[in-house]
């Protein structure tokens, strides 16, 4: 049985400059809802403040709930929050990042209304020189799986971020997030979406994302690279043959991207074969393909013909 209507998981790691705001955003936007939620809060290898933030954020509340651990390991954290966590939805907030006043009151009860096996809201990207924009009503429409995933690949609309998403823990304990420094969401997203077959999304959200200098992501080394890559290994075996050209898409990406070094590993050949199987006609002629990804696919072609 449920104790909660939603987990709120917050993971840090040295995040203590910006975590006092998005703790209290969090505040804000449950509002009168507050106790209807559980917030676990993760540290995990911190050696700033954000211990001390989290421990006086949780103080004489017990709907929430604090952990300390030492993985160094975003996936190893995410499994392990899912799997404390007592509420019937889960939403994920990275600890640099903020909400919209209010706007985990209006979610709740959209929630408890429909029932969804997920609920995919848009971003908000905020840069860090620019104000924060004002709260909007959330728009939530179903769409079916098929769609869902459709979008996911030509990145319309959402990526693979579990940022800005709630869905039943349910399924979250079924779709195990690999072990994974970063890309963890990329690997485990196709799984999540094939396990959903009450899927909203809405072109609104609460989630203020704050695009910073000097993240995970943004600094590629080629371990991340690899990790990348085993991300498409599996979506191409979760998704099959069906979605066969928008897949192609990502891979044509990666490989522009990274060619250079993929160029040198030894079993670039069955990243190769994606491409080389491509029917580039039929591909050409596909209207949901991207024009910028028809372009790129004779650009990938030429650099692999040397691999």
């Amino acid at each position: 049985m449920k104790r909660y209507d939603l987990s709120v998981i917050v993971t840090a790691h040295n995040c203590g400059s910006y975590l006092t705001s998005c703790l209290e955003s969090i505040r804000v936007a449950l509002g009168e809802k507050f106790a209807l939620c559980e917030i676990v809060l993760i540290n995990d290898s911190s050696t700033d403040t954000t211990e001390s933030i989290f421990a006086s954020f949780a103080e004489g509340h017990s709907n929430i709930v604090k952990f300390n651990v030492a993985y160094k390991n975003i996936g190893k954290v995410r499994n392990f929050a899912v799997s404390k966590a007592q509420g019937e939805y889960i939403t994920m907030v990275d600890g640099d990042d903020q909400l919209q006043p209010g706007s985990l009151v209006e979610i709740l009860d959209f929630l408890n209304n429909h029932a969804p096996d997920m609920l995919i809201t848009k971003l908000i990207e905020v840069r860090e020189d620019q104000p924060a924009p004002s709260p909007q009503p959330l728009l939530a429409r179903q769409m079916s799986t098929d769609i869902a995933i459709k979008k996911y690949l030509i990145h319309q609309a959402f990526q693979a971020h579990f940022i800005g998403k709630f869905i039943k823990r349910s399924i979250l304990l079924r779709c195990k997030f690999p072990n994974y420094i970063c890309y963890e969401d990329a690997f485990v997203f196709p799984d999540v979406l094939k396990s959903c077959e009450k899927i909203y999304f809405s072109a609104t959200g609460p989630y203020m994302y704050f695009k910073r200098n000097n993240t995970l992501s943004s600094d590629i080394d080629e371990e991340k690279i690899k990790l990348c890559r085993y991300g498409l290994d599996r979506m191409s075996f979760v998704l099959k043959d069906k979605y066969k050209f928008l897949q192609v898409c990502h891979w044509i990406e990666f490989i522009n991207r990274n060619h250079l070094i993929i160029s040198k590993w030894k079993d670039r050949s069955s990243i190769k074969q994606n491409i080389e199987e491509v029917n580039t006609l039929p591909f050409l002629l596909d209207p949901a393909v991207r024009m910028s990804y028809k372009r790129k696919l004779i650009k990938v072609k030429r650099l692999i013909r040397s691999w």
